[in-house]
């Protein structure tokens, strides 16, 4: 019932425009599981708003029958990743085209080249556009793009959420006025799937360059740059829409400022945790609301659009053959006055030429397409259909006589799309060109495994080498397996696949339950050792099962990567609890620890900074496979070189290109400490050395802190001041001092340097933080600062009894050419792995600590509890004291009646001081005793209290006190 209302206000009036003759556009953007491609696409019996909107332009087109108009309806679909543009119905045109880019090491994999016509403005050149007459031939269209999407997402490492699709349909409504002139009237309608922009707002908030440089974030930074400047546009200013930026604008322009009728979805998602993102889009799409485009109907004579095709070409032809190319006027002095060398020059007129040949080209199609009748272009089309019918009926009819292979993608959109059928004898898995099952990927080898089929109907599996990498269920395959119906199989890190045998699962009596990615990397992540717990329901263990369902697949390729373009960098997976990171309530997060095998450097990236970087692994991963000469960078090919690259101050370069290397300047996270405050909330000075505990709960050295009551100038109180408190509740409407010192480390790693301390109190908003101290491990800071509250209220007393200081040690990682030189001998990076876990066993799980060891906070428990049963005893040794004084100084002058209030006094007196001068009013208690009527005190008071002082247990005292009281 929503879609259908989403659809009606949404698709149902852009197609109302495109019959009217208007261009229209419709595009999602949202973070990725905001429900885009579900709002666009939609899935399963759950149609989106595209199907729907394909399938009432065929409606329409059935009722309008008859009135002599005839309508033509083309398809086209494209992918828009890295700023790679790949015709999502013309496949084999892409993989030939990749193919023979692997034999010209000198050609790069650009996809479709997108060109700028005279009059249409962008389009990508050579975009294949089918004839549909029917909703099911569209949605056999759309379905064999999904299918071509994700065979280009298995073999390429690429996610659909990276990715932007773009379905064209043109709608052509041909028909002939009363003079018997015919006339078009054309509707170009876009409908977008924006990739996830999530990535995006990361790079808003933090900064990091190496975001910027991924192509999905400059895409849509760009989109949103257009929109902003068309909605300046729009107010009057005279601003530049900067539509060349991306292949994504470029394509985009008339449907974001041009001649079309445009709706932007706004996908946001109603977690509190996503908040941030949901009010981006939100401000993405009231930019969007103020752009105004001046559309205009699409209608002309059909002889007046040939005759202006062909007088366009006419044009293109004359200036080709002048040799005036735009920039000359005919010589070498450029038209605006800017003098070019001559290699330039030859260089901008060859690609002008390019331009103008390409322009011709796409006029001399459309003039083929419009001189061919409906019934010709029909015909053809019916014959592809045919074609491709009688191989998708061959599939499926293999599929169900035959064992196969399916794939499994984290997008369930993708999943199950592409089919490898098992045939009897050896089916060969790898990357090279004559193996039977050609897959591509990261630690995927020439020949990786074999799967014999046999004529028994049994499926044999075996490795082809110890290097070659196989998960069977999540069990490495070390010798010959039997494959069984639904076994989930991992080729190399990337590949995944589930085995489908219907013989056997027609013979068989179990119930088997559907194969999804999920459960399969589930599956994985639990036998490698990482505990998925999937029996908490909570939404922080959900939340955290996500995260980690999503990093340990792109560790392992990334670990695969590195180790094959040899750039010796290990990654591992790390849990980190939110009082490490000083986030105390919040949950779990996911961190990936990068090691530089050779220097022994180690950072901690976040799961979305790791998942950044690994986007431009995987592009430089596709370069090295293509054979391209410059897949590397220049002068970043080791760390030696990354050294020199700094000594020349040219380090941005290789940290904004390079995803495996980090700033060596980069502050790193050492080590924590959780300091308890619950001695504060007694007044009692606390002067501890603390233990250090990096992200894994290890210890990497220990601190020497101080936390002393002091006045509001800061002298510290003493046990003279007495000004302990029996419970922290008397400290509320006071006012407090403090001071916090820090008085420095001990034994903390050595290849640190630059070590400061830093920390927030209570409701501090900017951090406070010590000098740094560079050149030792035992840094001496000296740091001492008061903090004062003029009034305790009941949340400062909650936070002192049981709240805690976050105090956090950051520093610098300092580089030693030594290390690296007698380290790096001609070992590559495989073995230098290798050597890496036989001697720390299994480096992957010991990285891996839920939460890690904090400090202990028994240990600190211990400490104050001792703290206060000393200050508590020597309390009551005080009072008993000041009450035994009183009894002899009684009976020394013969006072057998002593007032309450003077022996309240003294209990309450905490100083020797005061209670003399209290014991001193003892002979002349006549002020006392004129309270005697209400006192009720018997005379017998004196012997009572000092029976009660003298007896030795507790119970008897308290018998007695209960006797004196009645």
């Amino acid at each position: 019932m929503i879609k259908e209302s989403v659809y009606r206000d949404l698709g149902h009036t852009l197609l109302r425009n495109a019959w009217d003759g208007y261009n229209a556009a419709l595009f999602a953007y949202g973070q990725t599981g905001s429900g885009k491609s579900y709002s666009i696409v939609g899935y399963g019996s759950n149609k989106g708003i595209v199907p729907r909107f394909c399938e009432e332009i065929f409606q329409t087109i059935e009722h309008r029958s008859g009135d002599g108009v005839v309508v033509e309806v083309t398809f086209s679909m494209l992918e828009i990743y890295n700023e790679i543009v790949k015709d999502l119905l013309n496949i084999n045109h892409n993989e030939s085209q990749n193919k023979n880019n692997s034999k010209d090491h000198k050609n790069k994999k650009k996809g479709l080249k997108i060109r700028e016509h005279p009059t249409k403005g962008f389009y990508a050149e050579g975009l294949q556009s089918f004839l549909v007459t029917n909703y099911k031939e569209m949605e056999e269209r759309i379905n064999e793009g999904t299918t071509n999407r994700s065979i280009a997402a298995t073999n390429m490492n690429e996610t659909s959420s990276r990715a932007h699709t773009i379905i064209v349909i043109n709608l052509i409504q041909k028909s002939k006025n009363s003079t018997g002139q015919e006339t078009t009237k054309t509707s170009s309608i876009n409908l977008v799937d924006l990739a996830g922009s999530e990535r995006l707002s990361g790079t808003q908030a933090t900064g990091d360059r190496m975001k910027e440089g991924v192509s999905i974030n400059q895409s849509l930074s760009c989109v949103g740059n257009c929109i902003h400047a068309l909605a300046e546009k729009a107010q009057g200013k005279n601003v530049k829409v900067p539509y060349r930026d991306s292949v994504l604008t470029r394509l985009l322009q008339n449907a974001l400022g041009g001649n079309s009728k445009t709706v932007m979805l706004a996908a946001i998602s109603p977690a509190d945790i996503n908040y941030d993102e949901t009010l981006s889009t939100l401000r993405y799409a009231d930019r969007a609301k103020q752009i105004r485009n001046h559309a205009k109907i699409n209608k002309d004579s059909t002889d007046k659009l040939v005759k202006e095709l062909r007088e366009e070409n006419e044009k293109l032809k004359k200036l080709m053959d002048s040799g005036t190319n735009g920039l000359t006027n005919g010589s070498a002095t450029p038209i605006n006055g800017f003098a070019l060398s001559p290699d330039a020059l030859k260089e901008a007129k060859s690609k002008w030429e390019e331009e103008m040949k390409a322009a011709m080209d796409e006029n001399e199609r459309q003039l083929n397409q419009m001189k061919q009748s409906y019934e010709e272009r029909l015909q053809q089309e019916k014959h592809k259909k045919s074609k491709k019918k009688v191989e998708s009926q061959k599939l499926e009819s293999e599929k169900a006589d035959n064992p196969y292979l399916s794939n499994l993608n984290f997008d369930e959109q993708l999943s199950g799309k592409i089919i490898y059928i098992i045939r009897k004898g050896a089916n060969i898995i790898g990357k090279a060109e004559d193996c039977t099952i050609q897959l591509l990927g990261p630690s995927l080898q020439e020949h990786h495994a074999v799967i014999n089929r046999t004529e028994h109907g049994k499926v044999i599996m075996e490795r082809c080498g110890d290097d070659c990498r196989v998960l069977l269920n999540g069990d490495p395959v070390t010798h010959k397996v039997n494959l069984s119906h639904n076994d989930r199989l991992l080729f190399g890190t990337t590949q995944l696949f589930v085995f489908s045998h219907p013989d056997q699962k027609l013979k068989s009596k179990m119930t088997y339950a559907d194969v999804t990615f999920e459960l399969a990397q589930e599956e994985i992540a639990t036998k490698a050792g990482f505990a998925v717990n999937t029996d908490d329901q909570s939404i922080e263990q959900a939340l955290l099962n996500k995260d980690l369902l999503e990093a340990i697949p792109a560790v392992d390729e990334a670990n695969a990567i590195s180790e094959e373009l040899e750039k010796f960098v290990r990654f591992e997976i790390m849990l980190v609890s939110p009082q490490f990171l000083g986030k105390a309530g919040e949950r779990t997060e996911v961190y990936v620890r990068i090691r530089n095998i050779e220097s022994g450097q180690e950072f901690e990236w976040t799961k979305d900074e790791f998942l950044n970087r690994l986007y431009v692994m995987k592009e430089m991963y596709q370069n090295y496979e293509a054979g391209e000469e410059d897949w590397d960078l220049p002068a970043v090919c080791s760390l030696i070189n990354t050294i020199c690259v700094h000594l020349l101050t040219c380090q941005l370069y290789s940290q904004d290109r390079d995803p495996f290397l980090e700033d060596l300047h980069r502050e790193c996270h050492i080590g924590t400490v959780q300091v308890y405050l619950q001695s504060l909330a007694f007044m009692i000075e606390l002067k501890e050395q603390l233990s250090i505990n990096d992200f894994s709960g290890s210890e990497v050295g220990i601190i020497n802190i101080e936390i002393v009551p002091c006045d509001e100038v800061g002298n510290e109180y003493d046990e003279r001041d007495d000004v302990y408190v029996d419970s922290p509740h008397e400290l509320m409407g006071r006012s407090i001092h403090f001071v916090v010192k820090i008085n420095g480390c001990r034994g903390l790693p050595s290849r640190f340097t630059d070590i400061y301390v830093k920390f927030r109190i209570f409701l501090d908003e900017e951090d406070t933080r010590t000098d740094p101290m560079s050149d030792t491990a035992n840094p001496d800071f000296n740091f001492k600062k008061i903090w004062t509250f003029k009034r305790v209220t009941q949340q400062l007393v909650d936070y002192l009894k049981d709240g805690f200081i976050n105090m956090q040690v950051w520093g610098k990682q300092s580089i030693k050419f030594t290390n690296i030189a007698k380290q790096n001998t001609g070992r590559n990076t495989k073995q230098l792995f290798q050597e890496e876990l036989d001697k720390q066993g299994n480096e992957l799980m010991q990285g891996f600590k839920m939460n890690g060891r904090v400090v202990d906070p028994n240990k600190q428990s211990i400490i104050v509890e001792l703290l206060l049963m000393k200050k508590q005893q020597s309390r009551q040794q005080q009072r008993i004291e000041n009450i035994r004084r009183l009894v002899e100084t009684a009976e020394k002058y013969r006072k057998r009646k002593i007032s309450v209030q003077l022996v309240k006094d003294l209990l309450f007196t905490t100083t020797p001081e005061m209670a003399d001068a209290l014991i001193q009013q003892v002979p002349e208690d006549d002020q006392y005793d004129s309270m005697k009527a209400s006192s009720g005190l018997h005379s017998s008071l004196v012997p009572s209290i000092a029976l009660i002082i003298s007896l030795s247990t507790r119970g008897i005292a308290n018998q007695l006190s209960g006797v004196w009281v009645k």
